[in-house]
């Protein structure tokens, strides 16, 4: 028995480091810019280490379609609330409907990364996106009410975004507020980033600060107090789903012809009796009745079965 367990012990203390060692070099592949080498890896990876978080989000990293990556990174989120890279996966699936020009969407999905995740260090760089999101579709009000709350909750961040000039919020590259996701995913896979993290550079008009400076406390600079602050918007935990498929070519075809017939659609993963589908599901309603006039009028228009689902933001 004791001999037995020697064994065991002895083959696990092997494993171990491949594993990690596995992941360290592909993100570092990554990093280098060689994703063809990845992609090629991902289906070996996925059948020796099913279910892992890392492969599912490394998978998401080197997909050739960006939809088909928001997909995986929602799959992640939705089943892997514990993961490491859930944080990183909702700042993703956040910048891609911020430079989609979907706003409304962009805005709901990253404030869930302050919600859910407060310490992850996205939060300054996500929070800039959803205040600029909201500020896209003139929700000033809702921009002003949480840039409050922001404050109050994270007081050694900067808040303070000037409203009286065209363009108040100048959005702060990745690198200025946090590791580079890819650096910090390599962290978590057991390895030291083989590039460095690109810091910000010292304009000329800046003063040379000790290091001694440097680590004092810097006073926060207090945002300008909101006038007539409005509520935070009202949930909408409605979806209306219009049919569920097994390949994502499928479903992407469907949400593509009700996004041309102006609905707000997108895919969504669920599992059915143990199979995993893609739902096609139009976004977001408060009620169940206005989620119902919804599905009525899809019924109507296109002709599509529906079923109202509560999918709480």
């Amino acid at each position: 028995m004791i001999r037995h367990f020697s064994i065991m012990l002895s083959f696990s203390l092997l494993v171990m480091p491949v594993w990690s060692q596995d992941f360290s070099d592909l993100f570092r592949e990554i990093e280098s810019g060689h994703l063809d080498a990845v992609r090629a890896r991902i289906p070996q990876l996925m059948e020796q280490y099913p279910g892992n978080d890392t492969v599912i989000f490394l998978s998401a990293l080197v997909k050739e379609r960006a939809e088909e990556a928001v997909i995986t990174y929602k799959s992640l989120i939705q089943n892997y609330p514990d993961s490491p890279f859930a944080d990183d996966a909702i700042a993703k699936v956040g910048e891609y409907l911020y430079a989609r020009g979907l706003y409304t969407q962009s805005s709901r999905e990253l404030a869930r990364l302050p919600r859910v995740y407060p310490n992850s260090e996205h939060l300054q760089r996500v929070i800039d996106l959803q205040i600029n999101s909201l500020l896209a579709i003139g929700e000033t009000d809702s921009a002003k009410y949480y840039i409050q709350s922001y404050g109050a909750r994270f007081p050694s961040h900067d808040f303070n975004y000037d409203f009286s000039s065209e363009r108040p919020l100048a959005s702060r590259p990745l690198s200025d507020t946090a590791p580079s996701p890819l650096s910090e995913g390599m962290k978590r896979a057991g390895a030291s980033p083989a590039v460095s993290v690109p810091q910000r550079s010292q304009t000329a008009s800046e003063p040379a600060v000790s290091n001694s400076k440097a680590n004092e406390p810097q006073p926060r600079r207090e945002p300008p107090p909101p006038e007539n602050m409005a509520p935070p918007p009202p949930p909408r935990p409605f979806v209306v789903q219009v049919g569920a498929f097994g390949a994502r070519q499928n479903a992407l075809r469907q949400v593509q012809r009700l996004q041309q017939s102006g609905y707000d659609a997108e895919v969504w993963p669920v599992t059915v009796k143990g199979k995993n589908l893609y739902a096609v599901q139009v976004i977001r309603f408060g009620s169940r009745t206005e989620a119902e006039s919804a599905g009525k009028k899809l019924k109507r228009d296109l002709g599509f079965n529906y079923l109202v689902v509560r999918r709480p933001e």
